[in-house]
């Protein structure tokens, strides 16, 4: 009786214990970030719940026509901003209507997860659990929500392994190293003008700053397909901070850029900040300076390929942080 007693309390615990390695967690329309220290799981075999929107149960629409094919699919879930998400769909061996909810809300069987890149037509030539992953994880920070097909769904919350925790920790660790080695670049140099030998060391105007907002009154530009214009009508403000530049004019223009990479660009000899657009994708440079001679700052901007172009006259600073 003892050792009976023994065992069932043993089970006891070790089901207290499993019980709190996860729970379910409702991911909605809305972005959801996943806590520190977690985990959030779509696994193959492993049932969830999943409410359709309104409407998939109409016949001739997208998300009917998925449901109900042979396999099924249901999109999307979505990680990452809601303008530049990355989207996922699943591929279901089974669905089952869930008793005493609306007429959207079903219990799925996941086959296998997919991406942007699957085509409906590997399905003609690979069974289901051949395409795509068999689990879609979402670590911590990263943000989570659903659209299109899906309402709603259920997905599972595990606590991070201390193989991911140490993980984490590292790319932590990187994250930082790189926003500070990004943070040690943050300055506008003084244009020399005249010769200094390859390798100079630049003279600092502004250093140390977290934002530097700039003014401009005297715009010669160039739109792609189009030849250069003189602006010297319109106001321009231009904000650099660490992560951004953007730009906006009185006359309606509005650009904002992703800071990529900072450098010095010893042949024109300007601080140099790679843009790129909100998925890292390079797309302009920008490049700074401060003159000694005019009291103002140099500033042009030019997309890589060379169709669009700034150059900033009489420009000078109206605020830095």
């Amino acid at each position: 009786m003892k050792a009976l007693k023994t065992t069932m309390i043993f089970l006891a615990f070790s089901f207290f214990s499993y019980g709190q390695a996860f729970k379910k967690v409702i991911i909605y329309t809305y972005p959801k970030k996943v806590p520190d220290g977690k985990v959030w799981k779509i696994e193959s075999g492993k049932k969830t719940i999943v409410q359709l929107v309104e409407g998939s149960l109409q016949s001739g629409t997208f998300c009917n026509a998925m449901f109900l094919s042979r396999p099924g699919i249901v999109f999307n879930i979505n990680k990452g901003d809601v303008y530049n998400a990355v989207s996922f769909g699943i591929i279901i061996s089974d669905f089952e209507k869930i008793p005493y909810t609306n007429d959207y809300t079903y219990s799925i069987t996941p086959t296998s997860i997919i991406d942007k890149n699957f085509e409906l037509s590997e399905l003609k030539v690979k069974k289901p659990e051949d395409v795509g992953t068999k689990e879609i994880v979402f670590y911590a920070g990263e943000t989570v929500f659903v659209g299109n097909c899906i309402a709603s769904i259920e997905l599972t919350e595990y606590n991070m392994t201390k193989q991911q925790l140490m993980l984490e920790k590292r790319k932590e660790d990187l994250k930082i190293k790189e926003i500070n080695a990004l943070k040690a670049k943050l300055s506008i140099p003084v244009d020399p003008e005249k010769y200094v030998p390859t390798g100079t060391e630049p003279v600092l105007h502004d250093s140390n700053f977290s934002k530097l907002i700039f003014s401009s009154n005297a715009v010669l530009y160039r739109l792609p397909g189009k030849k250069f214009a003189a602006d010297n009508n319109s106001i321009w403000t231009m904000t650099l901070t660490l992560n951004n530049f953007n730009l906006l004019s009185t006359t309606g223009i509005s650009k904002s850029y992703k800071i990529i990479d900072i450098k010095y660009n010893s042949d024109l000899k300007m601080r140099e900040f790679d843009l790129g657009d909100n998925l890292g994708n390079p797309t302009h440079k920008l490049n700074i300076s401060w003159s000694n001679s005019s009291q103002k700052y140099n500033i042009l901007l030019k997309s890589n390929e060379g169709s669009e172009e700034y150059q900033f006259q009489n420009t000078h600073s109206t605020e830095k942080d």
